[in-house]
């Protein structure tokens, strides 16, 4: 079946070693093997696996609204590369992110996530182009939500290719730091450290990454702050304030060995148990809901499929054949 099933999927297919690839060079052929794959009764993930890497074009960076449109296969550090020649950058995601194609990101465990100052999430795309089941084309708009009802990139964004399969996105940017500085605290308790920090946040800054390490007593922390000179220094003398309130003070420089590189969804009260028993955490997009941390036992693995949820099982009626694969 595997040799029959390439033929018929046509050029954008081959057998390798028993297993069919699929790897589309544009969504007119994609779409086409998402018939295929249905007059078949095939699946993707099952029968045929997904590549969007030729899918990885780099459209017009546009400087003035600071956004750029990008294939679904195009890696996000690559991506971050090549912002970087017009002054711009994808903004602070974490390193397992960073390495994920913008497919991968917006699909996945992450959900294309990231934070942003005032201690929320959005994601990085205004607006994204996918397929559904059928090989209909779904493009959000980018008009104000309030002026278009449902926000339907929730039918893609962390439903793992289950619902809609990403094509392409139009990826918000942030102008390249100015100021790039790091400054290091200590806290007596691992509950002052969170409290200090989700204050911050609250209150506005905008950490783009956070090592702890819990040590001689207390709980020395790391912040690396990015942006313009002005915005750096008022995040500076704001977290020197909400660490004072808590009771604490500047410190040398932490720690660097620890944490391990496997990245989790956690929780401020896993952040905080990790450092009471004494572990050391990296944090990256902070935000007062959640962290992706790294670190021993943080929570659910973002390398990992997330739980689906009833509602994911009840929108996959929209793939009666389960041609995208049905529930992971």
């Amino acid at each position: 079946m595997t040799s029959a099933l390439a033929q018929a999927l046509g050029p954008a297919a081959r057998d390798v070693g028993g297993t069919v690839l699929l790897e589309p060079s544009d969504e007119r052929e994609l779409a086409n093997a998402l018939h295929v794959l249905a007059d078949q009764g095939a699946r993707l993930h099952r029968d045929v696996t997904l590549s969007r890497a030729r899918l990885n074009d780099v459209g017009h960076v546009e400087a003035k609204s600071m956004t750029v449109e990008a294939g679904a296969g195009v890696v996000l550090q690559h991506l971050d590369d090549r912002l970087r020649t017009f002054g711009l950058t994808v903004g602070p995601l974490s390193p397992a992110a960073m390495h994920l194609t913008l497919a991968d990101f917006l699909e996945g465990p992450y959900a294309g996530l990231r934070a942003i100052p005032g201690g929320r999430l959005e994601p990085v795309c205004t607006r994204l182009v996918a397929l559904l089941p059928d090989g209909r084309r779904l493009e959000t708009s980018e008009a104000p939500r309030s002026a278009t009802g449902p926000d339907l990139s929730a039918l893609v964004l962390g439903g793992h290719g289950r619902l809609g399969l990403v094509t392409r996105a139009r990826v918000r940017c942030y102008p390249l730091p100015e100021s790039d500085v790091r400054t290091t605290f200590s806290l007596q308790t691992p509950a002052a450290f969170v409290t200090a920090l989700t204050r911050a946040l609250a209150e506005g800054a905008w950490p783009w990454r956070v090592h702890v390490d819990p040590r001689s007593g207390r709980v020395v922390a790391e912040v690396r702050l990015a942006g313009t000179p002005g915005a750096v220094e008022r995040d500076r003398e704001l977290l020197a304030r909400c660490v004072d309130d808590a009771g604490g003070r500047p410190s040398g420089d932490a720690e660097r060995e620890g944490p391990v590189a496997v990245e989790h969804e956690s929780t401020w009260d896993a952040v905080r148990a990790a450092l009471e028993a004494t572990r050391p955490v990296q944090l990256f997009r902070l935000s007062l809901a959640s962290v992706v941390a790294r670190g021993e036992d943080m929570g659910v693995r973002l390398d990992e499929p997330t739980a689906w949820t009833s509602l994911g099982g009840r929108l996959l009626a929209l793939d009666p054949r389960a041609v995208l694969g049905a529930a992971p």
